[in-house]
């Protein structure tokens, strides 16, 4: 077995060059995303692949980040994102050899989230990965979805689509009634771009954050997306690339003080996700809230998942709005040779992480 490895400089030739095989590490648009990292150097070593006479039987991907510490000092490391290995060759260790090879790359420098069980399971076994942070957060069903929660294990699609037909059926004329504009005076936009006043508010808001990511930042998710609606097939990518629906949207709210805030939402299919949330004044989340709930039913949404403490209360005060509440956490893994350098109690958004790509 031969494990090769190429840095952020190499990436593009490389894809290019192994375009016709039958595996491809990299879709278009997350190699698009990956070379217009601004947090990545060219030397930054960024899949690590595993072939067997000439095939490609395992894969890992990594996507270069920062953290800051508590002085406000940078730290460079990568977070675990894609990884995959051929059926044929699971259960064979080869996802803890290509972790093994990135660790000693980044020297240990590593954090994950968003992971898939199996992922998971080969990080727990290594040790090196204890919880760095757990954030509480709730999820909002506002429509039936047991077809898409339920159908792939129960194997009852059909019977659970005309459940959920039945269900909303009722529920579509109660969510008419959802006023969406409130009396109390907040001036809410949708931008398409993040104006000045936005970008200071995003720099000025993130002191405490972990992360920091800049504007610079969110112009390049938000231009350099990993999911499209476009319909052409990609029969040898691994990861979602496609979704019915894919969309991001940017609330710009000000009150009549000028005070200001910025919510992102995120519509995968039928799941909206908030990746960022800034507010001037905390009398801005109660129009955010409101907000979000009407973009959930214009946008015919089945749940969305919220970890921002005030975005959450304020969404509590529509409850009865919604089918089911229920508790849903995101957890972050660093590796264990980052101890000392990565701050607990830092603020982390939602969409920290490569979440944000894909909500």
């Amino acid at each position: 077995m031969d494990i090769r490895v190429y840095t952020l400089e190499e990436l593009e030739s490389h894809i290019q060059s192994t375009h016709s095989n039958p595996v491809t590490p990299l879709s278009p648009l997350r190699l698009n995303s990956y070379l217009r990292n601004p947090r990545a150097e060219e030397t930054d070593p960024v899949l690590f692949e595993l072939w067997l006479n000439e095939k490609l039987i395992a894969y890992r991907t990594l996507l270069p980040d920062l953290f800051y510490d508590r002085q406000g000092n940078s730290w460079r490391f990568a977070w675990l994102s894609g990884n995959w290995v051929d059926p044929e060759f699971r259960r064979q260790g080869l996802s803890t050899k290509l972790l093994q090879h990135a660790e000693a790359s980044w020297e240990g420098r590593l954090m994950y989230t968003n992971y898939a069980p199996a992922s998971k399971a080969v990080y727990d076994r290594t040790g090196q990965f204890p919880l760095l942070a757990k954030l509480d957060g709730r999820r909002f069903y506002l429509r039936a979805a047991a077809e898409d929660l339920l159908g792939d294990r129960l194997r009852a699609r059909d019977l659970l689509r005309i459940g959920d037909k039945t269900v909303n059926l009722f529920r579509e004329r109660r969510l008419l009634k959802f006023k969406p504009v409130d009396d109390q005076g907040c001036r809410v936009e949708r931008v398409s771009t993040l104006d000045h006043d936005l970008e200071d508010l995003i720099v000025q808001a993130q002191d405490q954050s972990l992360f920091r990511r800049t504007p610079e930042v969110f112009k390049w998710v938000l231009n350099q997306p990993w999911l499209t609606e476009d319909k052409g097939a990609l029969p040898n990518y691994h990861f979602s690339y496609q979704a019915n629906r894919f969309e991001n949207m940017l609330f710009k709210f000000t009150l009549p003080d000028q005070s200001i805030g910025l919510l992102w939402l995120l519509i995968h299919n039928r799941s909206m996700s908030a990746p960022y949330v800034f507010c001037e004044s905390d009398q801005i989340y109660p129009h955010m809230a409101r907000t979000l709930t009407h973009q959930m039913i214009a946008g015919n949404c089945a749940h969305t998942t919220m970890r921002n403490t005030q975005l959450v209360e304020q969404l509590m005060t529509h409850k009865n709005w919604f089918l089911t509440i229920r508790p849903m956490p995101q957890l972050i893994f660093a590796h264990r040779s980052m101890t000392g350098q990565v701050p607990k109690n830092m603020k982390i958004q939602d969409g920290d992480g490569d979440v944000v790509f894909t909500g």
